[in-house]
C-alpha cells in the first residue's frame, strides 16, 4: 500500500469532516477569501511550486495532504499538509520546513476551533507515528489580536515548549514617505544612485515567457548549476500570470539582464522570494533599487505586510552562517518592524 493511500486511510478514521484540496478548490478559495488574513503560504500557487521545488532532480517525492475542513456542511478551515519521501527518509511539513496551523474563517466559533484543532493535532501525531519519523517541526505565529492561537496553546498542553525566530517586515498601510523613514540611511543614497543607473522594469501577468527564462537563466548562471525543477520555474511563472507575483528585472546601458527579484502576494501581504544578481556588480547597488520598487509595488497593489525574511542573530541556535547573518542585515536595512514566529518540535516517536 502506497504512503499517500496510507495518509489518507489516517485521515479517514481522525473524525476530521474533509476533503482533499485538489477536489475541493473552489471551497479552498472560499476559506481563504473569509479568513481574518491571507497568508502567502495557504495559496494554491504557493503550494504548487513547492510541491514542484520538493520533487524532482533527485529530491524525491512530495505528497499533498491539504485538507478543506467542514463544520456542518460548511467550509470552515484549510490546512496545508505535506509529507516526503526523499531516499526513505519520510518528512512531514506545509509545503516547506515546518508544519503551520489549519486556519479558521471569520466569525468560527470558538468551540469549532478547539475541536478540529485538537483532531489536527492527533493526526499528525499518528502520521508521525505511522511513517516512523522522529521529529515534526511545527509552525505557531500569533493570532491577529497577538494571542496564541489554539493550535500552539494546543501543543503547549501537550508538553512541547516552542523556540522564538525573527522576521523582518514592511509595514505597507504607511506612507511611503514614512517607510523610508525606516530605511537604514546609507540605503537612501544607494537607491538614488541605482535608479540612475539601471532601467528597472515591474512584469505582472503580461510578461512575456522569453523574460522569465532570461530570469532563469540570470539564476542558473549565477548558481551555477541547476538549483531547482523546470516545473517549480514554470509554477511561479503561472502564478505571475494569475496576478499573485511579479518580477522585477534590471538592466544595464547596453540593455543585458544584471538582476532582479521575485516577490509573490496574497490579498494581504507580500514575500521576497527569489533574488539574483550579477555577482561581478556585487557592489553596486542592485538589490537596494529591487527592494525600493517590490515596496512601492505591493503598496500600490494594497498588501498591508510585506514579509522580507528571516533576521538572524548571533545568539540563534543553531548558529548562523556569516552570509546568513549579512544577508538578513542588508534586508533589515529596509524593515520597518521585527515580528516573532514561533517553532517547536514535536516529542520522539
Amino acid at each position: 500500500m502506497s504512503l499517500k493511500t496510507n495518509a489518507f486511510k489516517l485521515l479517514e478514521a481522525s473524525g476530521i469532516s474533509y476533503e482533499i484540496r485538489a477536489e475541493a478548490i473552489s471551497d479552498w478559495d472560499d476559506v481563504l477569501e473569509n479568513l481574518p488574513y491571507q497568508p502567502i503560504r495557504y495559496l494554491g500557487t504557493w503550494m504548487n511550486f513547492q510541491l514542484a521545488n520538493h520533487s524532482g532532480n533527485g529530491k524525491g517525492d512530495s505528497i499533498d495532504l491539504s485538507i478543506v475542513i467542514y463544520s456542518d456542511n460548511s467550509p470552515v478551515s484549510i490546512w496545508p499538509l505535506s509529507v516526503k519521501n526523499d531516499l526513505s527518509v519520510i518528512s512531514l511539513s506545509s509545503h516547506g520546513d515546518f508544519v503551520l496551523p489549519p486556519l479558521f474563517v471569520n466569525n468560527c466559533p470558538l468551540k469549532t476551533k478547539k475541536r478540529i484543532t485538537k483532531q489536527c493535532i492527533g493526526f499528525l501525531e499518528d502520521l508521525k507515528k505511522l511513517f516512523n519519523i522522529d521529529h515534526v517541526l511545527i509552525g505557531s505565529n500569533l493570532d491577529d489580536n497577538g494571542a496564541l492561537s489554539t493550535w500552539h496553546i494546543g501543543w503547549v498542553e501537550k508538553g512541547l515548549s516552542f523556540n522564538v525566530k525573527y522576521y523582518l517586515y514592511v509595514d505597507l498601510s504607511l506612507e511611503l514617505s514614512e517607510i523610508k523613514y525606516f530605511f537604514r540611511k546609507s540605503y537612501k543614497s544607494l537607491i538614488s544612485e541605482g535608479e540612475r543607473e539601471w532601467s528597472i522594469y515591474t512584469h505582472d501577468n503580461s510578461i512575456e515567457h522569453h523574460l522569465w527564462e532570461e530570469f532563469r537563466a540570470l539564476h542558473f548562471e549565477v548558481a551555477g548549476r541547476v538549483t531547482r525543477s523546470k516545473d517549480s520555474w514554470d509554477s511561479q511563472l503561472l502564478a505571475i500570470r494569475q496576478q499573485e507575483a511579479f518580477l522585477i528585472t534590471l538592466r544595464d546601458k547596453e540593455d543585458k539582464l544584471v538582476g532582479g527579484g521575485y516577490f509573490q502576494l496574497s490579498s494581504d501581504e507580500g514575500i521576497y522570494a527569489v533574488g539574483v544578481y550579477k555577482r561581478e556588480l556585487f557592489e553596486k547597488p542592485l538589490g537596494h533599487v529591487v527592494q525600493m520598487k517590490a515596496i512601492e509595488e505591493l503598496k500600490r497593489r494594497g498588501c498591508k505586510w510585506y514579509e522580507i525574511g528571516q533576521r538572524f542573530y548571533p545568539s540563534d541556535s543553531p548558529t548562523p552562517s556569516k552570509k546568513e547573518l549579512s544577508i538578513s542585515h542588508f534586508k533589515e536595512g529596509f524593515s520597518t518592524h521585527v515580528k516573532p514566529k514561533f517553532f517547536c518540535s514535536t516529542l520522539p516517536k
